[in-house]
């Protein structure tokens, strides 16, 4: 191989999760080798913090085997998608309280149609069937067991600074003296993990734990996309300080090979027609999505520039970063093509819609945005087998 150490980053997105699931699978079949074989270390948010997580969960007749393939985890969105995203069961009212709901419907249907009244007042959908799914596929698996170090985002709400899930005990201790972020380890299960990265604000309940081995009582946590949708940057100075310290020698930028993978970049424009006379009730949903699409945009571009021109020789063959992040169509109907002619799929921007006919068009377009990014996924491939 050309590179020491090899990173995977994978991006929050809700349901999308199925097209770097897909991407992820296609690898792991050109190559006959599983993600957490390739990779030495695999950064995640949100969704992508449970894929890395169910890419390095430990099988129960092989603790140094992986239990699943990237292809179970592209099932895991198609037969388990609509639980995750079980919208919340209304709660009976009073008579008066109806009637202020009722008020309420009247004022939205008319300013703002796409708004459900009973979701200003509490989380879109219930916990427990994305709870009952992760308990199926995590366990009670520690996330100390996975068997490629992994890193997962999330946020504490109550102590507001970032917090790390790691499976290296060892960073724990580390960054028991910062004051800017916390990562923990020992004692905290894959589930407790999976939970917290996906625990996106009004979507979610924020989700709460124990905190082991700290004088803390409890962090209360949230998806992790509120800082790091896109967790390359992350990824790779976790990975780095991680061989520093396996081997007691630094490594560069050059002696990495990162691998981001996206869940697709948003493709509904808002004109100033459409948004200038908005209020704070229909901002929330674009808002939440444009920072999280703007953040991991402005993190590839940073990766672009520090992974590409710290290259003396910037050459096809000498590629070490690549990104793939999709591009959807932006309306059912559009005639947007891509470059080179092939014509982009629509997708709702929505990062909870997982109905059966989205999830068959995010399928879709992860199989056309394979098929136009053949090329660098063989280039890719060949760094693998070098």
């Amino acid at each position: 191989m050309t590179f020491k150490v090899a990173v995977l980053s994978i991006d929050g997105g809700g349901i999308k999760g199925i097209v770097p699931a897909m991407i992820l699978a296609e690898i792991e079949e050109r190559t006959g080798k599983r993600i957490c074989e390739l990779f030495d270390f695999i950064a995640g948010t949100s969704t992508g913090g449970i894929l890395a997580l169910g890419l390095t969960k430990p099988s129960k007749e092989d603790r140094k085997k992986p239990q699943f393939t990237a292809k179970d985890l592209v099932n895991l969105y198609r037969k388990e998608g609509g639980m995750i995203f079980q919208r919340r069961k209304e709660k009976k009212l009073n008579f008066f309280d109806a009637a202020k709901i009722n008020g309420l419907k009247a004022i939205l249907a008319k300013f703002a149609p796409e708004v459900e009244p009973e979701d200003l007042f509490s989380s879109k959908h219930s916990r427990k069937g994305k709870e009952d799914v992760i308990i199926k596929y995590f366990g009670d698996t520690y996330i100390k067991e996975a068997i490629t170090e992994v890193l997962i985002t999330s946020y504490s709400t109550n102590f507001r600074k970032p917090i790390f899930f790691t499976s290296n005990s060892t960073k724990e201790q580390e960054s028991k003296s910062s004051q800017s972020f916390r990562i923990i380890c020992e004692g905290h299960k894959m589930k407790d993990a999976a939970l917290a990265t996906s625990a996106a604000p009004t979507y979610f309940k924020p989700y709460a734990i124990s905190a082991i081995n700290h004088p803390d009582k409890e962090y209360t946590l949230v998806d992790g996309g509120v800082f790091a949708n896109n967790p390359t940057s992350i990824a790779i100075i976790e990975a780095m300080n991680s061989y520093k310290s396996r081997t007691g020698e630094s490594i560069s930028l050059d002696d990495l090979l990162v691998v981001s993978v996206g869940t697709g970049r948003k493709s509904r424009g808002l004109d100033i027609k459409d948004i200038a006379d908005w209020g704070q009730i229909k901002w929330i949903e674009p808002l939440i999505n444009m920072a999280l699409n703007g953040q991991s945009e402005v993190v590839d571009y940073q990766m672009e520039q520090l992974l590409s021109t710290n290259l003396q020789d910037n050459t096809q063959d000498k590629q070490h970063y690549y990104r793939f992040q999709p591009q959807y169509s932006e309306t059912k109907n559009s005639k947007d093509y891509s470059i080179g002619g092939d014509a982009l799929i629509y997708v709702n921007d929505n990062m909870d819609d997982a109905s059966p006919d989205n999830i068959s068009d995010l399928v879709k377009a992860a199989d056309r945005f394979i098929d136009m990014e053949r090329h660098n996924l063989e280039r890719l491939i060949k760094k693998f087998q070098q």
